[in-house]
């Protein structure tokens, strides 16, 4: 026993030491990795809040238009086209998902769909939660999936009132997929909870119509009965089969009886306690096995003298080797942890960047574009009121008609901005290849004009494919600032674009008298966060993501060098049973 006393007491010291570490670093990265996650949880619940706030008040705006009064009040097929007409504007000026008007009874007389195959006019909607509500407080809340179109939504109403004496009730129905995609796309592992712990919206597709955790039975019939969901069963619940293990943080929504759950992993707070565990274990057997090897030193001392100087040499140079060793690994881990916070920081700090720069580059010279319609305005403001002065209508009225131009002009730029700035809901839609790319050119006329750019169109009109609007716009603002960039140290400033029909789908080329990419880079050109341009002059994100929106919509978008020449083309499938 005397033997083995000292290995037994080293390797439980080792043991308790790694413990000790790992425990003491696990709560300390456990304890950040929290503080993150709740930081991220409000900020999402905020998100969500001001996403609802923003359309509270439509309801009840709707409600007091005339088109709708009058339709309740005097019913009629001009009142009815009226009152659908507007709705329908309404809707899509406030980029709602549906707004649509009930009468007393729960039927629905027009709505914004009024034109579409699911339209809500004709359903009786009094047994949604939101009309008995509404009907009985004035105003309504609720989430649930539509019974007429089976997509889900969030329904805000008001009632429509004269006198003590209720009319009917307007419903607006909020669409959250663009929220939800948003948390996808951001990595977030996000549900949000109804009043009965059922998630309903969520970055994980599979989480939707399930509890977090299990539920009672009763309740589970009492939502199924409700039919909130439509038709949908509600699932098992996620923490016991799919959700990642790590830290589950609940934040409550304002406004609402919805909570917001965010799920942490905590798999690298893990590893770096292992780690940290694993070092300290390493260094405290270190520190044994030199006491070990001391002792051994010494019992050979008392049996050989002579072999008592070599064996002396012998530790001295084995315990510097360790000590650099165990210096250099916690050195290296030291750096390793700090190379991964700055990398983080930095990669964060560029996608921000990013945005900005594109935002800043796109709109160069907008100022040009209104001042000089408002400076003529001005003009011709002075030239009318002294020919009025005078007398002369005739010339005073040609005034009028130029500064109606202008102000025609000036409306025109205000609905391109409008259109191009609108957050992009992701649904698809027949979109004409050359009028896009002849909007693009127009509202970056004067950066082409600052840059000493010359930029030409030669397009097949029409040229129709399946697309989001938002998303063929930012490829080919994409890919004509990069070609503005290339060109402007060039012998010719010229960039040309062509939209044409090749072998059955739609080409978008965008060519420029640049100098091109050399060739050991061509295979980068579409990485994230690959650039050849200078320091300071591009993030490399630009390219990347214009490739995963063309390849999103079925195509392809590839580098060329032809003639001398660069191009950038873009291939698309034609809309279906469309044809140039």
């Amino acid at each position: 026993m005397k033997r083995w006393r000292f290995p037994l007491f080293g390797l439980l010291l080792a043991l308790m030491t790694g413990g000790g570490v790992f425990h003491l670093t696990a709560a300390r990265q456990e304890q950040a990795l929290r503080l993150s996650a709740s930081q991220r949880s409000a900020l999402i619940a905020e998100t969500l809040r001001v996403a609802i706030e923003r359309f509270r008040a439509v309801p009840d705006l709707a409600a007091h238009a005339g088109e709708i009064t009058g339709l309740l009040e005097a019913p009629g097929e001009a009142a009815l086209r009226l009152a659908n007409e507007f709705l329908e504007r309404a809707a899509r000026n406030t980029a709602l998902s549906a707004l649509y008007v009930l009468n007393a009874k729960g039927l629905a007389l027009a709505a914004s769909n009024w034109r579409e195959p699911a339209s809500f006019v004709g359903h009786d909607y009094a047994f949604r939660p939101y009309f008995t509500e509404t009907i009985e407080k004035g105003s309504g809340r609720y989430f649930g999936v539509g019974v007429t179109t089976g997509v889900p939504g969030y329904f805000l109403a008001s009632a429509i009132r004269k006198g003590t004496e209720t009319l009917g009730v307007t419903v607006a129905k909020i669409d959250f997929a663009p929220l939800e995609a948003s948390w996808a796309s951001a990595g977030e592992q996000v549900a949000v909870l109804d009043a009965d712990g059922v998630v309903f919206l969520t970055s994980h597709p599979a989480w939707r119509y399930r509890p977090l955790r299990a539920i009672p039975a009763l309740r589970i019939a009492a939502v199924e009965g409700e039919r909130r969901y439509a038709d949908v069963k509600l699932g098992p619940s996620i923490l016991t089969e799919d959700a990642d293990s790590g830290l589950v943080l609940a934040e409550p929504v304002p406004g609402t009886p919805w909570t917001l759950v965010l799920l942490a992993a905590d798999d690298l707070a893990r590893r770096q306690a292992f780690d940290a565990a694993a070092m300290a274990t390493l260094g405290v057997i270190v520190l044994l096995l030199l006491g070990l090897i001391s002792r051994m030193h010494v019992a050979r001392l008392l049996a050989d003298r002579a072999a008592r100087q070599v064996l002396e040499a012998r530790v001295i140079e084995r315990t510097g080797a360790l000590r650099i060793a165990l210096e250099q690994v916690e050195a290296e881990v030291a750096e390793r942890a700090r190379i991964d916070v700055e990398l983080h920081k930095t990669r964060d700090g560029l996608v921000q960047a990013a945005k900005l720069a594109a935002m800043g580059q796109a709109f160069a010279g907008l100022a040009h574009e209104v001042n000089q319609p408002l400076t003529a305005l001005r003009t011709y403001l002075a030239s009318t009121r002294a020919l009025l002065e005078q007398g002369d209508a005739a010339r005073a009225s040609g005034n009028i008609t130029v500064m109606a131009g202008a102000v025609d002009r000036l409306a025109g730029l205000t609905d391109d901005l409008k259109r191009l700035a609108r957050r992009s809901d992701d649904r698809r839609e027949v979109v004409d290849v050359s009028a896009v790319a002849g909007e693009i050119l127009r509202l970056l006329k004067f950066r082409l004009g600052d840059s000493g750019v010359t930029a030409t169109l030669d397009a097949l009109a029409p040229v129709p494919v399946l697309a989001v609007p938002g998303r063929l716009e930012q490829v080919i603002m994409t890919l004509l600032l990069n070609a503005i960039d290339a060109v402007r140290e060039a012998p010719e400033c010229l960039i040309r674009v062509e939209v044409s029909v090749r072998e059955g789908r739609a080409d978008l080329a965008v060519i420029d008298a640049g100098p091109g990419v050399e060739g050991g880079q061509v295979g980068r050109l579409f990485e994230p966060f690959f650039t050849t341009k200078e320091v300071g002059q591009g993030l490399g994100l630009g390219l990347a993501i214009a490739y995963s929106i063309i390849v999103d919509h079925g195509g392809a978008l590839a580098y060329e060098r032809l003639d001398g020449q660069t191009c950038f083309r873009a291939s698309l499938p034609l809309a279906a049973g469309k044809t140039a």
